[in-house]
């Protein structure tokens, strides 16, 4: 007879959630860097690597919430539309990130090309997590 571990329900929850979580307050302390740190005339602004980091900052972050997702969700809709879901709510953190960016944090400005870099960001994460687990992180789980 196996073994059953010791661990909650609400600690393996928070053991899954972590990681997003610790991800996504990564990309809000990299989005709220003063904007003095780089100058709109280096080479990092030029060549719009700033896009680049957008796009894969929330593909890792998309990552790291769709694995959450899809290993502790059960047969909810939370796991059967985690790509979904995890679009969705991405993108209101992208925009509320542009939005304080405009308004709140010193010398930066919002970008509508950086939200469209957070959507690819998370729509490669998609096919990051097809990649790592050779299934869409849509549809029913499998038992």
């Amino acid at each position: 007879m196996p073994r059953r571990s010791a661990e909650t329900r609400s600690q393996a929850r928070w053991r899954r959630a972590f990681p997003t979580v610790f991800l996504g307050l990564a990309v809000v302390a990299l989005h709220a860097m003063p904007g003095g740190e780089l100058g709109a005339h280096d080479w990092w602004m030029n060549w719009r690597l700033d896009t680049v980091l957008h796009a894969g900052l929330f593909a890792v972050f998309g990552t790291s919430a769709l694995i959450a997702l899809r290993k502790g969700g059960g047969a909810g809709a939370a796991c059967r539309h985690a790509w979904w879901w995890v679009i969705a709510g991405g993108m209101i953190l992208a925009g509320i990130l542009e939005a304080a960016q405009g308004l709140v944090f010193p010398g930066r400005g919002s970008d509508p090309w950086d939200l469209a870099a957070d959507f690819l960001g998370l729509c490669i994460s998609g096919f990051a997590f097809r990649a790592l687990y050779l299934m869409w992180p849509i549809g029913k789980k499998p038992l």
